[in-house]
């Protein structure tokens, strides 16, 4: 009786070498890779008729023979009438010297791993796999992709914003965590590179009060490879850019910053070399880079499009033999724009939209990875090469898991910058002529003259964010910790009230949901819950006296009364905006994260008055009736 196959694997020439002979097993993605699914597209394995791959069942050496012509480019005769349906598959295995005659004369028998390894290593594919009397084909497809494939790892990191130190209530690695996984990756794959996609320098006080300069010993020792300019990048002026990037061992790119004689201010494409495979790297930033910091720090500069930018610098670079990737600090839409426009870039990894991408999305043949912000993850994306194509990445973000050791090499260097700051603190940055109320009894309850200090910043800082000027400011009082003496105002006093690396973001919201963020902010004021409100651009009246959730009883913005359908531009904390302290409504909202913690904004207008006297004016009242 004539037996014919569940599966059958066409090559049709396209597999000739081992490309990864030797490799043995490799590194473990975070998400499972696709091997089958490429495979398919490429030909490589079918399916019986409707499509199944029977995977569960144990590999003959019929089908191993099948398997192994086909990957050798070998077109199999048919077979003659009466003879085993693999006749000439197995006769060519044998005459090639990867079957005995013993194994051909059994070809329906189910082969061990110890025998299936044997057969492949004789036509150079050294494959993985664990001692076992059969081996399921489910397990030898992947395994010969491994084999097949050249691996190359990209960790990635994005707008970390100095966030230096282990934050667990945040869930932030810190910088002595992501060490280790770093080096555990590296260990995994010897094909490995470290991309930072930018806004790296600058957001909390280990490195502004260094002007970024605190951080090149800490980046040297994580390995990156390359990095990005961030808009944040340019907050200490270009001066103070190149500085930063002659203080690094490795690359700063941004095609798209561009000086006034039409050469850009930083490196212009980054190249290497992974298992044989070239890749070139170009960045480019965000053009609103031009608008996000002050005017001065960007003079004579110009922030061409980026689209436009990667349209030139990939038909630039084509043609050359190499994988082309784009390390992006423009934002998710914007790097979803130039992968559906601009052809013939294999990977982008992105950073400025602070957006948390738990897997990779693909645009017009183009992946799309970000990871998110602050370290509370560490991006990864494994790239597998065959024939110096691309046919599939797996990808994801490791997230903040407390178990992760910290690497001892960095845990130092870590400590080194902290000590810094303390001696940096001592510093007075101005004068108050009044008590700045930050006690959590006044803070958590009221209306307090600090509260207004701080949301009067916030809201002036907006108005110089072109496209981003807010209506109102709001914080949670919970965010301020501490109160102010009348007096000289040092660093550490302000950081004292301010010590959480909270970001200022601009957010857009109805009328209605911003009267539902103040009722959210008076509904426990009993508990003394850090969510009351501080605020700015609006004032509001309430009677504690009602039922959480009905108290608002009279809300003005500017002056005018609150129109419910009115879209009005917020000026909030990151926190709040992610829906911290009960702030649901503001959630899933089109929304800027400036970058610019409350530290650095409150400090930046404390040194422009000099001397300040904030005043409570009335924008809180409480009534009774």
């Amino acid at each position: 009786m004539r037996m014919l196959p569940t599966i059958g694997v066409l090559a049709a020439g396209m597999i000739a070498v081992c490309l990864f002979a030797g490799n043995g097993a490799q590194a473990a993605s975070l998400k499972p890779v696709k091997h089958l699914e490429w495979m398919q597209k490429q030909g490589i394995i079918e399916g019986a008729a409707g499509g199944d791959m029977a995977l569960d069942r144990g590999i003959t050496a019929a089908e191993a023979a099948t398997v192994m012509m086909r990957l050798k480019g070998e077109k199999p005769q048919s077979a003659s009438a009466g003879s085993h349906w693999a006749a000439a598959q197995l006769a060519w295995a044998e005459k090639s010297g990867v079957f005995t005659s013993e194994e051909v004369k059994a070809p329906d028998k189910t082969l061990s791993s110890a025998q299936v390894k044997s057969i492949f290593a004789k036509a150079g594919y050294n494959i993985t796999l664990p001692d076992q009397t059969s081996v399921k084909r489910g397990e030898l497809f992947p395994a010969l992709a491994d084999t097949m494939t050249v691996h190359v790892t990209i960790a990635h990191m994005n707008d970390s914003h100095g966030h230096i130190t282990e934050n667990k209530s945040g869930g932030e690695f810190g910088y002595a965590k992501i060490a280790s996984l770093l080096k555990q990756w590296r260990a995994e794959n010897p094909n490995f590179q470290l991309f930072d996609a930018g806004d790296t320098f600058q957001g909390t006080v280990f490195v502004n009060q260094f002007k970024g300069e605190s951080l090149p010993p800490l980046l040297k020792a994580l390995g990156i490879n390359v990095m990005e300019a961030g808009n944040h990048e340019f907050d200490f002026g270009q001066e103070q850019t190149l500085k930063l990037r002659s203080m690094l061992p490795y690359p700063m790119l941004g095609a798209n910053a561009v000086k006034a004689d039409g050469t850009p201010l930083l490196d212009k494409v980054y190249r290497f070399e992974a298992g044989g495979q070239k890749f070139v790297v170009f960045g480019l930033v965000t053009p609103e880079t031009a608008i996000l910091t002050h005017p001065d720090n960007v003079k004579g500069l110009t922030f061409q499009d980026p689209v436009e930018t990667a349209r030139k610098m990939v038909t630039e670079l084509q043609g050359k033999g190499e994988h082309i990737i784009l390390l992006s600090h423009s934002g998710i839409d914007t790097d979803r724009e130039i992968a559906k426009k601009v052809p013939g870039i294999e990977l982008i990894i992105g950073g400025h939209s602070h957006t948390r991408i738990p897997e990779p999305e693909l645009v017009g043949g183009t992946y799309i990875v970000q990871d998110w912000e602050y370290f509370k993850s560490l991006g990864r994306a494994d790239l597998y090469y065959l024939n110096g194509k691309l046919v599939t990445l797996a990808g994801g973000l490791q997230e903040y898991d407390e178990k992760v050791p910290a690497d001892p090499e960095m845990t130092q260097l870590v400590k080194q910058v902290s000590d810094r700051i303390d001696q940096a603190l001592n510093v007075t940055i101005a004068h108050t002529d009044v008590l700045l109320e930050g006690d959590r009894t006044v803070v958590r309850a009221r209306e307090s003259n600090f509260g207004n200090l701080i949301t009067d910043a916030m809201l002036a800082r907006s108005k110089d964010i072109q496209g981003y000027e807010g209506d109102v400011a709001i914080t949670n009082g919970g965010g301020i910790r501490t109160e102010i003496k009348a007096g000289d105002i040092t660093k550490k006093a302000l950081y004292d009230v301010l010590p959480f690396p909270n970001t200022v973001v601009v957010l857009e919201a109805k009328g209605s949901e911003l009267r539902a963020a103040l009722e959210n902010g008076v509904s426990q004021v009993e508990s003394g819950a850090g969510r009351f409100p501080q605020i700015s651009g609006i004032q509001f009246s309430w009677n504690p006296a009602k039922p959480a959730g009905s108290r608002v009883v009279q809300v003005s913005v500017g002056g005018k009364p609150l129109d419910p359908d009115k879209t009005y531009r917020i000026v909030t904390n990151d926190f709040m905006a992610a829906g911290g302290d009960g702030y649901e409504m503001f959630t899933d909202k089109q929304a800027y994260n400036t970058g610019i913690t409350l530290y650095e904004l409150v400090e930046e207008a404390m040194i422009k008055q000099k001397t300040v006297a904030p005043q409570v004016d009335g924008r809180i009242t409480e009534v009774n009736q």
